[in-house]
């Protein structure tokens, strides 16, 4: 089977699983279709074709008359089409595998026309606050059900929302995104000195929920003492996470360390006690799907406090491998905190985290699973 991966941008460190399922895939050599490229050093891949994205000046004019661009249809450039085609027949492609919906539609209508099935990963924002911010997506979404051979989700939650937008149940697939877990190895944290660290690693938006996970903490530990919270990552609302930060005092406590790089963040984790998200719905509507960030986390053996959001249950198990509390709930996120300061708590957690991961998102066993679905996609 020759595969074929569309993705916008190929790729950002916060998307490295896109890779690790495209590596592990042993058939032919897949052939990536992309706007532009990034790490390339860290992602190597043997065909890319690089479409290419739109000047600035253009995309300005976009943004400022989105009212009218927004509502346009939905298609390359002609240009782009001609390409797109000729490497798929080239490459003799039995099978389009695109990541978000919202980049999916741009090659619905040439699997249509070339006979190919399209196999689309919805992540999260595609199935939720996308239809608001782009009209022309939302009328072309129900058009997109029905060309696309399997809709893939990445958790049982995802799958519920799917099906209320109107996808038949037989082309929804679950397929939870996988862990390499020889790259993030178990670490004991048995001899670990004071103080307790609580990490944070992730993207700085809204739906993370960041600034108020600031707040919470300086809740739980109002006097210095034994704990300290680390953020990793960088996004539209780091000024927001700053002046939080700054708001609550506290005093060399909360500690923003910045964009890192995989390596940077795997001996961050190791240094870590806990692992803190606390996901909600932003006010634009924005789901997560279920974050890779947890499941990373997890294998290390770092016990985790996040929210019941999306598909956030699936990868923790509260009371067990964590502690799960409600969406925008400070003083819960807070008590979780204080209840984490228990070494024996953190430990056993931890160790049962690691073994949930083994057990229910090895990258192996994610890995042939969506393989699975790709035999069937093309078979069916």
């Amino acid at each position: 089977m020759n595969l074929a991966l569309a993705t916008s941008c190929y790729l950002p460190y916060t998307m490295s699983w896109i890779h690790r399922q495209l590596c592990g895939y042993q058939q032919g050599s897949p052939v990536v279709i992309c706007q532009e490229r990034e790490n390339e050093i860290y992602f190597p891949v043997g065909q890319v074709l690089e479409l290419g994205v739109e000047p600035y000046y253009k995309r300005a004019i976009k943004a400022k008359l989105g009212f009218w661009f927004n509502r346009r249809p939905i298609a390359l450039k002609r240009s782009e089409q001609k390409v797109v085609q000729r490497l798929l027949l080239e490459q003799q492609i039995d099978l389009l595998h695109a990541h978000f919906g919202t980049y999916a539609v741009y090659f619905s209508e040439i699997c249509k026309e070339l006979d190919i099935p399209l196999l689309v990963t919805f992540h999260g924002h595609d199935i939720s606050s996308a239809f608001g911010r782009w009209p022309a997506y939302h009328n072309a979404f129900p058009g997109l059900l029905q060309q696309i051979r399997y809709a893939i989700v990445i958790s049982e939650e995802m799958k519920g929302r799917l099906l209320q937008l109107g996808c038949p149940e037989e082309k929804v697939k679950v397929s939870y995104l996988g862990v390499p877990l020889d790259e993030f190895p178990f670490f004991d944290r048995t001899d670990k000195a004071e103080p307790v660290i609580f990490l944070h690693a992730g993207r700085l938006t809204a739906k993370k929920g960041v600034p108020d996970l600031v707040k919470a903490f300086r809740r739980a530990f109002p006097e210095k003492g034994a704990a300290e919270l680390w953020i990793v990552g960088d996004g539209e609302e780091r000024g927001l996470v700053q002046q939080a930060i700054d708001e609550v005092g506290a005093g060399g406590l909360i500690q923003y360390l910045g964009k890192k790089s995989n390596e940077e963040l795997l001996e961050i984790r190791n240094r870590a006690d806990v692992f803190v998200l606390n996901c909600r719905t932003d006010a634009a509507g924005t789901k997560e799907g279920l974050p890779i960030a947890t499941l990373e986390a997890a294998a290390t053996g770092l016990p985790a406090i996040s929210t019941y959001h999306a598909g956030i249950p699936e990868s923790i198990v509260d009371g067990e491998t964590g502690f799960l509390v409600p969406e925008f709930d400070n003083e819960a996120f807070a008590e979780a905190m204080r209840k984490m300061m228990v070494k024996a708590t953190r430990l056993d957690m931890g160790k049962k985290a690691r073994e949930f991961m083994e057990q229910k998102f090895s990258l192996e066993h994610c890995n042939t699973a969506l393989y699975q679905v790709y035999e069937q996609a093309v078979n069916r």
